[in-house]
């Protein structure tokens, strides 16, 4: 926690420069704060090699979507993306809304329409520290 909040910190004032490069020892690390430039990124299918970190989370998620690269990533990819075309999930737009609804409605009752912290409401492990 206390280098995630350190890293808020000393990225804040390169906020408005969109993209910035920043060598964390030997690693060159590229920060995006543009959603067009992210999603520029995730979208690409030739640029999809995850860098050695990714291994950590190859315990939770196996060599799925999010960890694979190559054929197996494309191979994943293929298999997934009918799941998320426009008129699947416009099919899901009036569970959402009224799911939602229910959210909120709970949530009222929950802390009577004052502002509130979603995470520490819900106990998340990270409740308390400030978040962009």
């Amino acid at each position: 926690t206390e280098i995630f909040i350190k890293s808020l910190k000393i990225s804040k004032p390169y906020d408005h420069h969109g993209i910035v490069r920043l060598w964390v020892g030997p690693r060159l690390v590229v920060c995006c704060n543009n959603p067009d430039d992210v999603e520029a990124i995730l979208g690409s299918s030739v640029h999809i090699d995850k860098p050695a970190e990714y291994g950590f989370f190859k315990r939770w998620f196996g060599n799925g979507l999010l960890i694979s690269t190559g054929e197996i990533w494309r191979t994943h990819r293929k298999l997934i993306a009918p799941t998320f075309h426009l008129h699947v999930l416009k099919s899901f737009i009036t569970q959402l809304n009224a799911h939602s609804n229910i959210l909120v409605e709970r949530l009222n009752k929950q802390v009577g329409g004052k502002s509130f912290d979603v995470q520490r409401l819900c106990g998340g492990e990270h409740s308390g520290h400030p978040t962009r």
